[in-house]
């Protein structure tokens, strides 16, 4: 079976999707519409739409049809990652245990972050969920370590206890919680596209669950961070997105 070139292509996911390569991706992350009921823009006018007329049905009906037509795309044992907010996370993971099966439940991963805005009447909600579900037990992972902070230097012989300036601390297995920091309109990696994810937290999830050669393939694109981090780890990648102005952005990223 040939492998895919790395490509981008402008259309409905839904549609594109029988037309690709079936049965090659190691890893498929989704980032679709969160369900917010707006039309999602910024200042340098790139936009897209979340407005849903039928309202959660409608919704549903759609991200149903998305993970229906991802599914066919994995390998015999891909990982599938879909990347929602409280709005609509626990209705994907209903979905995802639908069409995969409880079983095959892998991670709930946590993006916590720190933006603007808030409430006087609830907490303030900044995190995401992404949902890591696997096509068959054989699936990859890599495990990977952070930093664990200590109050000061214990006197265990067998614990390393190192110190990077700003204290000491050890090292420990990965969390599901991962702080990374928002993309903010002042930082270089920040190309405009409202919503867009940043490199640290697709190069740690593609480093997780993916080998080197892998395929990563992303049906809703965006402007292509999931893209340009496959490149930069040296895997092999393939992006899908309705919007033709984020088409144009990702392939801009891409060929830098």
């Amino acid at each position: 079976m040939s492998k895919p070139e790395p490509t981008v292509l402008h259309g409905d996911s839904l549609v594109l999707a029988t037309e690709l390569p079936q049965g090659q991706a190691d890893l498929i992350y989704l980032d679709p519409p969160f369900f917010t009921n707006k039309r999602q823009r910024n200042r340098t006018g790139h936009h897209y739409d979340d407005r849903w007329p039928g309202g959660l049905a409608e919704y549903l009906a759609f991200l149903r049809k998305l993970l229906e037509a991802a599914r066919p795309l994995l390998s015999a044992h891909g990982l599938l990652a879909l990347h929602l907010d409280w709005r609509a996370s626990h209705w994907g993971r209903v979905e995802l245990e639908r069409l995969f099966g409880p079983e095959a439940f892998v991670n709930e991963v946590i993006w916590a972050y720190r933006t603007g805005g808030g409430s006087k009447r609830h907490l303030r909600r900044k995190h995401d969920t992404i949902h890591v579900f696997a096509n068959g037990p054989k699936y990859v992972f890599n495990p990977s370590t952070e930093k664990s902070r200590l109050a000061h230097h214990y006197g265990f012989t067998n614990v390393q206890i190192r110190d990077d300036g700003d204290g000491p601390y050890t090292l420990s297995g990965l969390r599901d919680v991962w702080e990374i920091a928002a993309l903010r309109g002042n930082m270089k990696e920040w190309v405009g596209y409202p919503t867009q994810k940043p490199l640290a937290l697709m190069c740690r999830l593609i480093e997780c669950f993916t080998n080197p050669g892998a395929l990563v393939a992303d049906l809703c694109c965006g402007s292509g961070s999931t893209l340009v981090a496959a490149r930069g780890l040296g895997r092999r990648w393939l992006g899908v997105d309705s919007n033709a102005d984020a088409v144009k952005l990702a392939l801009s990223r891409l060929s830098h």
